[in-house]
Parts: structure tokens; sequence; C-alpha cells
């Protein structure tokens, strides 16, 4: 049975949810000034404009992820630690910082954010899993080659259930016409 881990020091994820909430709060203003079409709804997905471009998928990149990124800092913090959560999740805040500048110099080097990114959250879930399963956290310290090992071995194996997963919704999709309306019916 995992317990709540209520007597430790929650500083330093209070600090990472801090960095992290500041984190978006600057996306989502470089988003507001950054779009020259602001008062033209048709133009919401121009992005010819490179500027808009970046600062709309980052900010939107951010609102994706903050589910699951509090959710993991919080549940690893309450029933694995807070002071390897703390340190985790102020790492994931530097990284999502990082994402537009690397995108701003060339499209491919944002995976220099979004992957270190990834993996320190695949790692926390993958740790509270564990600890939900066995009754101990897999690490209770940051060894960064484990990380990155766990961290692909989950990659990989999700991509293998999302290319299953295509491959059915393909054949579903594949035996549909759309009519009309948008609505998919069977074909016969």
């Amino acid at each position: 049975m995992m317990e709540l881990i209520l007597d430790q020091d929650f500083s330093l994820p209070v600090l990472a949810t801090v960095a992290w909430v500041g984190v978006f709060y600057i996306f989502w203003s470089v988003q507001a000034l950054a779009n020259p079409n602001s008062f033209d709804p048709s133009a919401r997905f121009d992005y010819s404009n490179n500027l808009w471009a970046i600062a709309d998928r980052t900010a939107l990149n951010m609102s994706e992820q903050n589910v699951i990124f509090l959710t993991a800092l919080w549940l690893h913090t309450l029933f694995v630690g807070a002071e390897m959560s703390g340190q985790l999740g102020l790492y994931a805040a530097a990284f999502r910082l990082l994402y537009p500048f690397l995108r701003a110099v060339k499209f491919l080097l944002m995976e220099l954010s979004t992957l270190p990114y990834y993996c320190i959250v695949y790692n926390m879930w993958i740790n509270l899993g564990f600890k939900a399963y066995a009754g101990k956290a897999l690490f209770d310290e940051i060894n960064m080659l484990s990380m990155i090992l766990r961290f692909l071995a989950v990659y990989l194996l999700t991509l293998i259930v999302a290319m299953g997963a295509k491959v059915v919704l393909s054949t579903i999709v594949g035996k549909t016409k759309t009519i009309n309306d948008g609505h998919l019916t069977k074909e016969d």
C-alpha cells in the first residue's frame, strides 16, 4: 500500500511549481505579444510569421504538458519524496524554458529541450508506477544514465503500442467513408 509522505520539506517541489508556472506565463505573454493579427480570428493558425509560429506552438505545447507534469511532480512528491521530485521539477522547468530559443535557432534543436523534459517526466511516472506495484520506489536518487535508459525503454514500448494502435485505427477508418455532414459511416 502506498502511503503519503507528509513529514518532509516541500520547498523544492513548491519552487519547481512556481518555476513551471512562471515559464508558463512567460510563454503565454510572448504568444500574446507575438501575434501580428491578434484581432483577426481567421489568421489564428497563419504561421507564415515565424515568431508567431514559435510563440504559439510554445505556449500551446506548454499548456498540453501542464496536467501531465504537475500531476507527476506532486504525486511523486507525496509518494516518493519531495527533495528528488523538486530537483527533477526544477530541471524540467529549465528544459521547457529552453524550448522556444532552441526551436528559433533550428527546428530540430528543440529536441534538446523536449527529450530531457520527457525523460524527467517519464521517470517520475515510472517510479510512481513501480512504487504502486512493488511497494517501493525504483530509484531514490537522480542518476542520469539510468533515467535515460528507462526513458528510452518506455519510449520504445510506447512507440510499439502506438504503431499497433495506428494499424487498428487505420483498419477501422479504412472501412468508413465521410458523408456531407462530416460523420463517418460504415462502408457497405
